[in-house]
């Protein structure tokens, strides 16, 4: 089965979900807007996914979020491995039975 290269994320969907039901409000509230309201509402949930398909805007942003990601999980990474580098060199220090001279007094 073949999968699709885009899907709405879990707050889009809320939030059309949330203008679905508020679409009661607006038509109570503020008739004189009710057909712009449910022609955006149509908009949104017929002609933007392909819209943004076609123009390869969906790829590009999908590409600029995993860079941001990739970034982020390294920086991450490096910060760990750092720790990790220092926790072996304390260990290291600590365990010997000769005091080094590099070290302060109380270590």
């Amino acid at each position: 089965m073949a999968t699709q290269a885009f899907q709405w994320g879990p707050l889009a969907r809320g939030v059309y979900i949330a203008m679905l039901w508020l679409t009661i409000l607006v038509g109570w509230h503020y008739t004189h807007f009710l057909y712009h309201y449910v022609a955006l509402l149509i908009f949104l949930g017929l002609c933007l996914k392909p819209l943004l398909v076609a123009t390869g805007l969906a790829e590009r942003l999908s590409a600029f979020t995993d860079r941001v990601d990739e970034g982020r999980w390294a920086r991450i990474t490096q910060r760990r491995r750092a720790e990790a580098a220092r926790k072996e060199r304390d260990k290291r220090y600590r365990h010997r039975h000769q005091k080094d001279s590099r070290l302060p007094d109380k270590w």
